[in-house]
């Protein structure tokens, strides 16, 4: 394998594995699953090619070896439910690990030991995040870490149900990046409703929004304009053109809002993709893909989107999780997404074009891309 090969590692809720592909990225092979008995959510690596798995089950777990062999890594973590792992772009050997319950971990040596970034318990708001909650399936998480490769020190977080908060001191303080999103998100009227929820539309509309408006699915990064930043959320899809103090709705359609993982890829072109998902045809609190996989993409920042879905089955029951979208730095970037039924699924021209490349792996929870140094 050259620098210039890709692999992607795939978190499942049953161990992880890791998918290599030859120069082309025609022929792909999926390796040996590892870590069977964790719940994996997220592989990073860090730039001295270290592997970082985010486990639901026993914290953090790192391989020197390209993922052969692992070893937990979780001292000092007393919330071992592990969402997010993050390593620092500016800082070699620190790592940022997002758990369950709304905490926030840093490790300043390549995750042998971490500790708590107490700043977070006085951010705006931290006091009505409450403990854990039951709303969807994660509950309270940060689920979501971004280092900004553009600026040292500052840090974008998810906290599920609460919104994105940005620090720009490494974590000792923290604002609320909720400026635009309230007073523009339309919540549609159900056909049914769910149980203890008003029978009156416009009632449940404003219940509905109270909740939801603050429930963040996504944030994604530009490299090559510093201060964009993308979000998916329940309400739709936003940009913000100043570090996240204030959001535009750029959202496909109304039929398209809703919806968990985006990326965004920077090359010739600079375009954002995301995958829609529908509430009103799932069970309670629940999002699903029913029928046709698509895939929607804009290269002109939102003010038109494309659904390029060719290659991608139309009749399916599955769904797409935040973090099981990804992107490799080739050339021509491969874009590759992931299913809760096991398939996954890549593109290498900017999503024109689908072709499966494994399934039968179980729900995918997370699908990072890089190029290891072999």
């Amino acid at each position: 394998m050259t620098n210039d090969n890709v692999a992607l590692g795939i978190a499942t809720k049953s161990g992880g594995f890791i998918l290599s592909a030859d120069q082309e990225r025609k022929k792909w092979v999926v390796g040996r699953r590892f870590l069977p008995e964790e719940d994996l959510n997220k592989i990073a690596m860090d730039s001295a090619g270290k592997l970082f798995a985010a486990t639901l089950t026993e914290g953090v777990f790192t391989s020197d070896n390209f993922g052969t062999e692992w070893k937990q890594s979780s001292r000092g973590l007393h919330v071992r439910k592990v969402w997010s792992v993050a390593p620092d772009p500016h800082e070699p050997e620190t790592v940022y690990a997002g758990t369950q319950y709304g905490h926030l971990f840093r490790s300043r040596d390549s995750g042998k030991s971490w500790e708590e970034v107490t700043g977070l318990h006085r951010a705006p708001g931290r006091e009505n995040w409450g403990i854990d909650w039951g709303f969807g399936t994660t509950g309270l998480t940060v689920h979501t870490v971004l280092p900004d490769k553009n600026r040292k020190g500052r840090l974008y977080i998810v906290a599920s149900g609460n919104g994105p908060y940005r620090s720009d001191d490494s974590g000792e303080t923290w604002q609320v990046l909720k400026g635009g999103i309230d007073s523009t998100c339309p919540i549609g009227s159900r056909e049914n409703h769910y149980p203890g929820e008003s029978s009156d539309p416009e009632e449940r509309s404003r219940s509905h929004l109270s909740q939801v408006h603050a429930c963040s699915h996504k944030l994604v990064l530009s490299e090559k304009s510093e201060g964009t930043v993308y979000q998916q959320n329940h309400c739709g899809v936003y940009v913000s053109r100043n570090h996240g103090d204030s959001w535009k709705d750029i959202s496909p359609g109304n039929d398209q809002r809703h919806g968990f993982p985006i990326d965004i890829v920077e090359g010739r072109k600079n375009s954002v993709f995301v995958v829609p998902a529908r509430q009103d045809k799932c069970k309670t609190h629940n999002s699903c893909i029913q029928g046709q996989l698509s895939v929607y993409r804009t290269d002109d920042g939102g003010a038109s989107w494309k659904d390029v879905h060719n290659g991608l089955p139309d009749s399916v029951h599955t769904g797409v999780l935040r973090d099981a979208m990804a992107h490799d730095t080739n050339r021509e970037p491969g874009v590759y997404i992931g299913t809760s039924t096991g398939e996954v699924y890549a593109s290498t021209d900017l999503g024109e074009s689908w072709k499966k490349i494994a399934s039968g792996l179980g729900r995918i929870q997370g699908i990072t891309a890089f190029s290891p140094a072999v």
